[in-house]
């Protein structure tokens, strides 16, 4: 009798052992992309909304929370799917572990939830993941993937990139981050230049564009010509530098990828790119950067934007907005500067649809010119 009931005891265990398990393998319900047929055709799951922008191509959509702050405010992330693996660029906020500094909070399910989603949008194709820089907003959801099989992540090389445990301080006004739970470890450093073929004539390629940080990357894929920023570019029309030195290195590598393009594709497949930052909210947002900028209906901005900020920038190093008929126009200070740190010393110069947020003494400082006494 008393096998018996030592067998019994040990079935029971054992079912609820396997009840346990699947119980815990079942936490979400798989992503259905059967809804994602037409172009701009959107299904919302869990927290996020995913869009088909083109075909094999998916922006996974944070609408963000209005009660957190800066990142939290809503951050895309973009699938690409090719014939022998998919790519996916950026990570989005830490809904994980939450980010104290953004005001963010974990969700329940959080790292389940984004890997349905990507096994929805890629089945089993093993998946490559590249970030546009290493804020925590962009490589939040890191743990996600971490232990996950053929599971490959990427980062720029740059030695300037963040590394674990770097703090990032956002000017003056703002404290800097306390150290976000996300292990940066597991990233691969890749070149400037460096390819990924996904399959069936389908490439992306990761190119440095200094700025936002020193290892920012932008991702080209071809032949397709969608180029995915980051904040590489700024985020809706334009971005924001306090000195001198990150001003140089952005007009400088923005003026390459300009010249790449130029150099590599021919007209029609130059006006055709799409351009996808990190934060499309923004385009939208009346005022957000651009001081003359409307709400409009546009999901990406496109080649002129490229050409525009590289313009914008070059033009500030040579002291344009001084001269009449240029092209460069310094707007002065505008209330959609005001979340931007030192606000109440930035100007705004457009050339464009480009757009550089600046502390007037900088700009005369990159020009090499001193500044009027006021």
């Amino acid at each position: 009798m008393l096998s018996n009931m030592i067998r019994r005891t040990a079935v029971a265990l054992i079912l609820c052992g396997l009840f346990t398990v699947r119980a815990f393998a079942q936490t979400v319900p798989p992503f259905d992309a059967s809804g994602l047929v037409n172009l701009g055709d959107s299904v919302k799951y869990g927290s996020y909304i995913i869009y088909k922008i083109g075909e094999g191509i998916y922006k996974i959509n944070d609408p963000g929370d209005k009660t957190t702050r800066l990142g939290g405010l809503g951050v895309d992330m973009y699938l690409i799917r090719g014939a022998n693996k998919a790519f996916m660029v950026d990570l989005g906020n830490n809904y994980i572990d939450g980010f104290a500094f953004d005001l963010i909070k974990p969700r329940k399910n959080a790292a389940e939830e984004l890997r349905a989603v990507e096994h929805g949008l890629a089945g089993d194709l093993p998946l490559e993941i590249g970030i546009t820089h290493a804020h925590p907003d962009h490589a939040g959801m890191t743990g996600a993937f971490v232990n996950q099989k053929n599971v490959t992540f990427w980062m720029g090389e740059h030695e300037g990139e963040m590394p674990p445990g770097m703090q990032i301080s956002f000017g003056k006004n703002l404290p800097a981050m306390p150290h976000n739970p996300i292990d940066l470890s597991v990233y691969k450093r890749m070149a400037s230049g460096k390819q990924f073929d996904l399959g069936d004539g389908r490439v992306l390629t990761g190119i440095l564009l200094r700025g936002h940080t020193q290892g920012s990357t932008v991702y080209l894929l071809t032949p397709d010509m969608y180029l995915f920023t980051g904040d590489a570019l700024g985020s809706g029309f334009g971005q924001g530098y306090s000195t001198v030195p990150v001003l140089k290195e952005f007009a400088e590598d923005s003026q390459k990828l300009a010249d790449y393009i130029t150099e590599h594709f021919k007209p029609y497949e130059r006006y055709s790119l799409k351009v996808y930052t990190g934060h499309t909210w923004q385009n939208t947002a009346d005022g957000f950067l651009h001081p003359n900028h409307d709400q409009v209906d546009v999901g990406y901005l496109d080649w002129r934007f490229i050409q525009n900020e590289a313009s914008c920038a070059n033009g500030i190093l040579k002291g344009k907005w001084l001269v009449e008929g240029s092209g460069l126009i310094n707007v002065g200070k505008q209330p959609s500067s005001a979340g931007w740190p030192g606000a109440n010393q930035e100007v705004i110069m457009t050339y464009g649809i480009g757009t550089i947020i600046i502390p007037l003494q900088t700009a005369y400082d990159a020009a090499g010119l001193k500044m009027p006494s006021q």
